[in-house]
């Protein structure tokens, strides 16, 4: 069977249709052409359209727009479909935003129609990228790492240093040394559990909707994948950390983050380390699902695959489908206008808070 796609391999020995993901192929093209169908008959309520730069290194769009199709009862997507068709766009790529992809982008977004809603605008999409970031964050509430470090925190504070505008940045955890061009440093938090594994929690936030979805077990401080010891799927989000989660993305004003944080390990307290808008969401470790799937599968899936409960007690699709409906419901694009602190927002005229579902 040497020089078949894989698709045909895996339909010829055996492996059900039902578990075959996003991969090239006859079976993705099959049900590509079953997804142009229902939107051609709008058999859907929602149009959604995700923005991709075809600058960007993931092409995480079309498996996420795939995925949606296959998955929603509520929304056909596309990858790049004409803004001006959209029910709900979605900015939905590489950051931060070089000028050739926000000038693309403005473009786009000059055909939506009026009252359509724009998912994480350009003026906000940066919003963790900004210097003031963890400072705005923390002036709001939210348990971060301190980054105004001075003369005292040399050769004194435990730091970890991150290259700023990289995809999996690479991070130096050391004793503050003072600035360095390219990076930035926060104070660093011991993470480590009972067990002494080092854990690092994510969270997707979409609307008023928190789903908590993996805790990476690794036996380095800079819990990642590169350090994997185990994943652990499906943990229980505390009341803590769910309100700090939708702060985080009321404050930045952000519809969809996928965020990052620890457990300081005295305390258990939450600190949240990294907001992510482009996040891996066809998942990047499959070592513990199905041994007989194949291709490439969205995370929200993962409690289906493993037969675990979903958060909150529904399917995540469903949930999914619910913040989508309510963020569509919300206030259309406006154009970015300046705050008296000098931080870029959106002046959709509606007011921010913790619980906001657009």
């Amino acid at each position: 069977m040497r020089g078949l796609p894989d698709q045909l391999r895996w339909l010829l020995t055996g492996t059900p249709p039902s578990r075959i993901g996003f991969s090239p192929g006859p079976l993705t093209d099959l049900r590509k052409r079953r997804h142009a169908a229902g939107l051609a008959a709008r058999s859907r309520p929602l149009r959604l359209c995700l923005l991709e730069h075809d600058t960007s290194t993931m092409y995480f769009a079309e498996p996420t727009a795939f995925w949606i199709n296959e998955r929603s009862r509520v929304c056909w997507a596309e990858r790049n479909g004409p803004p001006e068709r959209a029910d709900l766009v979605w900015v939905f790529t590489q950051d931060p935003l070089t000028p050739e992809v926000r000038t693309w982008l403005d473009a786009q977004l000059r055909r939506v129609r009026p009252g359509v809603r724009v998912l994480n605008p350009p003026a906000v999409y940066d919003a963790y990228h900004d210097p003031d970031c963890f400072p705005r964050l923390a002036d709001a509430g939210v348990r971060v790492p301190r980054t105004e470090l001075g003369p005292a925190d040399v050769g004194v504070t435990p730091v970890v240093y991150k290259a700023v505008g990289e995809q999996a940045a690479r991070k130096d955890l050391c004793v503050y040394d003072g600035p360095r061009p390219g990076f930035r440093a926060a104070v660093a938090y011991d993470s480590r559990g009972a067990d002494g594994r080092y854990r690092r929690y994510r969270a997707f936030v979409l609307g008023d909707r928190v789903l908590p979805e993996d805790v990476i077990v690794a036996d380095h401080w800079n819990a990642s994948l590169r350090h994997l010891v185990t994943v652990e799927r499906n943990y229980a989000l505390t009341e803590l950390e769910r309100r700090q989660l939708l702060l985080i993305n009321s404050t930045l004003d952000l519809d969809f983050s996928c965020v990052d944080y620890l457990r300081e390990r005295d305390t258990g307290a939450p600190v949240f380390h990294d907001v992510n808008v482009y996040p891996t969401v066809v998942g990047a470790w499959q070592g513990d699902m199905p041994a007989r799937d194949r291709g490439r599968w969205h995370v929200f899936d993962n409690c289906d695959r493993l037969g675990l409960a979903p958060p909150g007690g529904r399917p995540v699709w469903r949930q999914f489908d619910d913040a989508l409906l309510r963020l569509a419901a919300g206030p259309g694009p406006a154009l970015p206008v300046a705050s008296a602190g000098g931080h870029t927002r959106k002046g959709t005229g509606a007011p921010s808070s913790p619980g906001r579902a657009g």
